[in-house]
């Protein structure tokens, strides 16, 4: 692995906001909410956030996870992925199984909803063992979104292990 996964800090995080605001057009979505704005208070809920560095410190990726509002027990998932993983899809998906496992030592159930669009994102986590729900439609996103969930006994190829802290 070329990468460190550690608990994310303000620095990793204000980094990467950089990067999504300096492509806001790729990051924008159809709502009136700023993408940098949506990070920062997905960070800000958040129980837990790591980040991935290469090997000269810079942050390349986030995940993070909250509780649901009506339901404690079953995490919130997300991750926001560079371009430095584009070229990169296993590196990505290993580094995800880490995080995946250690969020699944905190929640015995992830889950989320992903836009049908995002092909590369629910291939990656069909194969990380996460059950993927056919598409519904979702109207406010003018997309389809399929809920996607795993719970702790299902993560493919990789068991829960303590991340390094430093």
């Amino acid at each position: 692995m070329r990468y460190c996964i550690q608990p994310a800090t303000s620095v990793d995080v204000a980094f990467l906001a950089a990067v999504v605001d300096e492509n806001e057009e790729q990051w924008a979505s159809e709502s009136d909410a700023v993408p940098v704005d949506q990070l920062l208070h997905t960070c800000a809920c958040s129980t837990q956030i790591w980040a991935a560095r290469d090997n000269e410190g810079t942050p390349s990726a986030l995940w993070g996870v909250a509780p649901l509002s009506d339901d404690p027990q079953v995490g919130h998932l997300w991750m926001l992925a560079c371009e430095a993983f584009d070229n990169d899809s296993a590196e990505l998906e290993e580094l995800s199984r880490l995080v995946f496992g250690e969020m699944l030592n905190q929640f015995p159930r992830l889950e989320n909803f992903i836009d049908a669009r995002k092909v590369r994102a629910i291939a990656m986590l069909r194969s990380i063992g996460f059950e993927i729900e056919p598409a519904v439609p979702q109207p406010a996103l003018e997309a389809d979104v399929h809920r996607v969930w795993i719970d702790s006994d299902h993560l493919v190829g990789g068991t829960p292990s303590t991340l390094l802290p430093n």
